[in-house]
């Protein structure tokens, strides 16, 4: 059978699926503590409790998905099948979080049930297709390394510019959902939906564009061996530089999603929640720039190098805002927070661009040490720091509003804080020691350099080749 030639029409779709993917998320990502405490009128520390049930149970999910998906033999192609099926899952998941279900549900803890049983539908779906989507690399490019950076690049690159068009759009969609009908939250489901149906269609035509690359399983084949249960799980523990970029993104994740999960409400905080627009989009356009530099500065800088200072940038500038964010008289200073966050996004697209790419180096020399092809499972590992960072640290936000004394708006009275102070403390400097704790165990720890990758990632081509002949 004559192996696929990997054109720049399947590069960009592969993207575009994953663009419209993060568009999807948009709104449950940015607004959906903010939605549970204001409009479905739960408790921060209800939602705290809650979510962190909820993104406990999503973590386990991801310690399994890749084992699930490795030793899988579905008919429509190893990984394909998994994305054409869980878009489905993934679609109705994500709408459902962010419905007002106050006219019909009055108990405010069975809301926030119905919103966590829906978060682990669409998490959960997310840790197989994410997976599977990151297979699906070696699937494409095969053992070139640079065909493997120009999937990521293309997709963090595409993403980006999705970015700018959800920055741009989202909050002034809301608001104009709620001049037409009147409601204060419907605007949420109906952008959410929007979003949702944009990322099913697009999921489904990049599905059936590459299917020559993963295709179905012949009747009567030979299945491929797999590794047991057991080797994948000992092919991971035993992966030094795995566990070295496991703890470092891990630790640095966590900070990362108190910030983000308490961001919505800083703005609301200080009587600017419609600055947001402006101060996102700005941040999405300096993203969609270094985005297209990034790739270039990583392969000057190298992976390593690129990583660290992405990372010393984000901590500096989580200090300064920490310190500069609220003047004497407790205005928010908008040109410098917004200066912030377009600087410190901009930083991370030093190594986001190659997100992938550092776990399937991984994986490449997990597989030529031990003999075990565990790639699959390398991607899914990079998924776990994400996981953990959504459990701790994206519940710790409910427990960070309750503490720093906030208030859900009313007629008569805006949204505020009781300390702001303690409320930058936790919003910003909490961000700030984890990524700096991150640096520390990434420059300490990881040795793999990308030739050894590389020449891993070729050995490793030549034995599967050998093997099949």
């Amino acid at each position: 059978m004559e192996t696929p030639k990997l054109e720049n029409r399947h590069i960009n779709l592969f993207a575009l699926s994953q663009g419209m993917n993060m568009m999807a998320q948009t709104v449950p990502l940015t607004y959906l503590t903010l939605f549970l405490t204001d409009y479905l009128k739960i408790s921060p520390l209800a939602i705290g409790t809650g979510l962190l049930i909820a993104k406990t149970c999503d973590f386990l999910i991801s310690l399994v998905a890749g084992i699930v998906i490795e030793k899988s033999n579905m008919k429509r192609g190893k990984y394909l099948s998994w994305v054409r099926l869980l878009t489905f899952t993934l679609f109705f998941g994500n709408i459902v979080q962010m419905l007002d279900t106050t006219a019909f549900i009055s108990s405010p803890n069975l809301r926030l049930a119905v919103v966590c049983v829906f978060y682990v539908m669409f998490h959960g779906s997310m840790n197989f297709s994410a997976s599977a989507r990151g297979a699906l690399i070696t699937k494409l490019a095969g053992a070139d390394m640079e065909n493997r950076k120009r999937l990521t690049a293309r997709q963090t690159q595409v993403g980006a510019a999705t970015s700018i068009i959800t920055s741009a759009v989202t909050l002034p969609a809301i608001n104009l959902v709620k001049s037409m009908t009147g409601s204060d939250s419907l605007g949420f489901f109906v952008v959410t939906l929007v979003f949702s149906v944009c990322f099913l269609i697009t999921n489904l035509i990049f599905a059936h564009s590459v299917q020559a690359f993963d295709p179905p399983t012949t009747e009567g084949a030979p299945r491929k061996k797999t590794a047991s249960v057991k080797e994948m799980v000992q092919s991971v523990v035993t992966n030094k530089q795995m566990l070295v970029l496991f703890f470092g993104f891990t630790v640095n994740t966590v900070g990362g999603q108190v910030f983000t999960g308490l961001t919505a409400y800083f703005f609301r905080a200080t009587d600017n929640f419609n600055f947001m627009t402006v101060a996102f989009t700005a941040r999405s356009i300096v993203a969609l720039l270094c985005s297209m530099a990034g790739p270039a500065l990583g392969r000057r800088l190298g992976k390593k190098k690129s990583l660290l200072i992405a990372w010393g940038i984000y901590a500096a500038v989580m200090v300064g805002i920490r310190f500069f964010a609220v003047d004497a008289a407790g205005n928010a200073n908008l040109f410098f927070i917004t200066v912030m966050l377009c600087l410190s996004t901009g930083g991370m697209y030093l190594y986001t661009v190659l997100m992938t790419t550092y776990y399937l180096d991984c994986g490449e020399y997990g597989y030529y040490v031990t003999g075990v092809d565990n790639r699959t499972m390398a991607v899914t590992v990079m998924n776990w720091p994400t996981k953990i960072g959504f459990a701790l640290g994206g519940s710790l936000v409910g427990y960070a509003v309750a503490l720093s004394g906030y208030h859900a708006p009313t007629e008569t009275a805006a949204a505020f804080v009781d300390d702001m102070g303690r409320f930058l403390t936790i919003w910003a400097l909490i961000p700030a020691c984890t990524t700096a704790l991150a640096m520390l165990i990434i420059g300490f720890g990881y040795k793999l350099t990308e030739e050894q990758a590389a020449e891993y990632a070729k050995a490793n081509m030549e034995r599967e080749q050998a093997a099949n002949a």
